[in-house]
């Protein structure tokens, strides 16, 4: 049984490529706030299940998700030279911004044309102007955990370039209760960003478990009934800093067997893991399902808390059980998804963004109650097959 290029195969290895998650400090924005380097990477391979094994139940009863509301959001327009002018690391586009400059009733003016949208005061309507977007919860989190008085934030998932406004008003609709932003064409980098994927590495089979470094090997499935599994570690940066935030995106594409048509599962997660002993755990999950009484053809989108290395804890158990399942629309794939997973008093927000069309879902908290982590110190990327 041989993965072959389909539109666009989706092998068991391609998470190495699309895990782009940054650990982020509960520090100072001078100290080492982007760190995103990795003090080791690990691959793993076996054809044994995952000890964090999610049933079929967890996300039989999945359903489209909406967006979240513009009353939910927050829209800043800001002049592109205004943004420059902060303290921008250029090689990993993270923005540092003045929490003073974030005083929307001292810095903007409310705009007639949208909700939640809020001008810079003295915009020129000719110049480059960039649209930070957000939910409001999420900015008011951040402003109230900023240290030295500044919000760091990554480009991608928080920022579109334009011309000028009208130019952004081009690229803006409505749909709903939420708005759509679509990136301007000449933002070629940022394009290629959210819509790439990798291409399939074709590599021989294993014929038993191994580590080898960051060398690329592609697992061929044994047979049926076992299970197969293939992840890259990321160890934090520093063991003296504690990271309270972190963020990724996940791209879900499309794959298919050759001359095969069997039942499976076939999960892609990024595994983030708290404490030093990994005390809890929280997970990213892309999940295929061919297997089981599930719809057939659904790709789903959620998130996975195990508490003190507990199994999966119920979404009816969360404080906000968020979106819920996400269903996820395989013919736009490949679509990139943006993950954000935050410590903050006691509890665990998780959000999700559409990295294509800015559009978030509704936030995910965990309250745990006896005794909760303090920091991320592990994300894992992972493919999995049954």
């Amino acid at each position: 049984m041989k993965l072959k290029k389909g539109m666009r195969a989706l092998s068991l290895l391609l998470v190495m490529a699309l895990l782009t998650a940054m650990f982020v400090p509960a520090v100072s924005a001078e100290e080492t706030q982007s760190s995103s380097t990795q003090s080791s990477v690990d691959m793993d391979k076996d054809i044994n299940p995952h000890e964090n094994y999610i049933t079929p139940e967890y996300f039989k009863d999945s359903k489209p998700a909406e967006p979240l509301q513009e009353s939910e959001m927050i829209n800043l327009i800001i002049p592109k030279k205004t943004l420059d002018s902060f303290n921008q690391e250029e090689d990993s586009r993270i923005i540092n911004i003045p929490v003073f400059y974030l005083d929307i009733k001292t810095q903007f003016d409310k705009s007639k044309d949208y909700p939640n949208r809020y001008i810079a005061k003295n915009i020129n309507s000719n110049e480059a102007v960039v649209l930070m977007r957000m939910p409001m919860d999420m900015l008011d989190r951040f402003l109230a955990t900023s240290k030295n008085n500044v919000v760091t934030l990554p480009f991608a998932n928080f920022f579109r370039n334009y011309n000028n406004i009208t130019d952004l008003d081009s690229h803006v609709k409505l749909e709903g209760d939420s708005i759509i932003v679509n990136p301007s064409e000449n933002d070629v980098t940022l394009m290629k960003q959210i819509s790439s994927a990798s291409s399939v590495i074709e590599t021989p089979a294993l014929e038993s478990s191994t580590r080898t470094g960051t060398e690329s090997v592609r697992v061929t499935p044994q047979g049926v009934d076992t299970w197969h599994n293939e992840r890259v570690f990321f160890e934090r940066a520093s063991t003296t800093v504690n990271y309270n935030y972190i963020i990724g995106q996940i791209t879900p594409d499309t794959w298919s067997f050759s001359g095969n048509s069997d039942q499976y599962y076939f999960p892609q997660e990024r595994e983030t893991y708290l404490n030093p002993n990994r005390q809890d755990a929280i997970e990213v999950v892309v999940n295929y399902d061919h297997y089981s009484d599930y719809p057939l053809g659904k790709v789903s989108l959620f998130p996975a808390i195990y508490d003190d290395s507990s199994d999966v804890i119920d979404l009816s158990n969360y404080e906000d059980s968020g979106a819920e399942i996400i269903e996820l629309i395989p013919n736009s794939f490949p679509h990139s998804y943006g993950y954000h997973i935050e410590i903050y008093n006691g509890k665990y927000y998780i959000n999700f963004e559409d990295m294509n069309t800015l559009q978030w879902f509704d936030q995910y908290v965990y309250n745990d109650q006896d005794n909760p982590s303090t920091t991320f110190t592990e994300v894992c990327g992972s493919s999995e097959f049954f």
